[in-house]
């Protein structure tokens, strides 16, 4: 049955995912109801596994008690709030009760949950899943993850896949038996998946760049790897932020591009310095790597694993 349902959540999760990449390819933006929709059919699935090997059922096999149902509440409040257009917390010397409710409900739901059925194997692999959201949420207000349509599909990939997906032969990195489960709560599958998105993204990236400039004969370093030249004309039109600037009356090349400046007059003033084609980095749409990500999570594993 394990491979069942891994097979169902990586076909979902993966129609999901392609058709957020299209949307990502087209406009670098995906629509919210994607990820609503991801995350609560992970939900559903999370809900049908636990009844299926849930103590009231008699099965013999039980690993989930009625108290473990409890894990829905905080999943549910703290994805669902991401989507919801609510005042912030604290603005302009106010302080928003909400979310303090919100949140004290999540802690107190946990901390019942822990009463009720222990510190078990079950029990923490369930409430790695709240954890690992809140943890993308906070990479997200650190810049580590950048789009927020990015954050949202790791929070939604995390309620997919509460566990290691099982399927016969894969991963290529095995796990000791006796590590597995330290595994799964100490480093979830939606860890994975963003840590194999971004090793992927950080070579396929430059390595692709790098050898169209090749082929187009257009040299430079790091330019050459970081973005390509293009007609100053097109730019407004790309999903592109400029490399070059002037400054002090100086054409400089910007290695990490300002991207909360005036575009249309940082171009204006290059015009001026008599450039019409410049380098320029691209708006990388990171779903498309995270989408491999999961290919290659299912089919290698964790590397770090290699490691112990």
């Amino acid at each position: 049955m394990a491979d069942y349902l891994s097979l169902t959540r990586l076909g979902v999760a993966l129609a999901f995912m392609v058709a957020a990449s299209v949307m990502d390819w087209r406009t670098r933006k995906v629509r919210n109801k994607v990820w609503i929709i991801l995350g609560l059919v992970g939900m559903g699935v999370l809900a049908l596994q636990m009844l299926m090997d849930c103590s009231f059922l008699d099965t013999g096999q039980a690993t989930y008690n009625m108290g473990h149902f409890l894990i829905f509440v905080p999943i549910g409040i703290i994805f669902l709030d991401v989507f919801w257009d609510r005042e912030p917390l604290y603005d302009e010397g106010k302080i928003n009760s909400v979310p303090i409710l919100l949140y004290a409900i999540v802690l107190l739901i946990t901390l019942a949950m822990v009463v009720l059925e222990g510190m078990t194997v079950e029990t923490g692999q369930l409430l790695a899943i709240p954890v690992v959201m809140m943890v993308f949420i906070a990479f997200f207000y650190m810049g580590i993850i950048r789009g927020g349509a990015d954050a949202k599909a790791l929070m939604a990939l995390a309620i997919m896949f509460p566990v290691y997906p099982i399927l016969e032969g894969l991963p290529l990195i095995s796990y000791p038996a006796n590590a597995i489960d330290a595994v799964q709560m100490t480093f979830p599958f939606a860890f994975l998946i963003l840590m194999n998105a971004a090793i992927l993204h950080a070579i396929a990236g430059p390595t692709i760049r790098f050898f169209k400039n090749l082929v187009r004969g257009d040299r430079g370093f790091p330019e050459m790897f970081l973005g390509y030249r293009m007609d100053i004309e097109e730019i407004p039109k790309n999903f592109v932020w400029p490399m070059e600037a002037v400054e002090d009356g100086e054409i400089v090349i910007m290695v990490f591009p300002r991207k909360d400046g005036d575009i249309k007059k940082e171009l204006a003033k290059l015009k001026e310095m008599g450039e019409t084609r410049i380098w320029v980095t691209p708006k990388d749409p990171f779903i498309i790597p995270m989408t491999a990500g999961i290919i290659f999570s299912i089919i290698i594993g964790n590397m770090v694993a290699l490691f112990f």
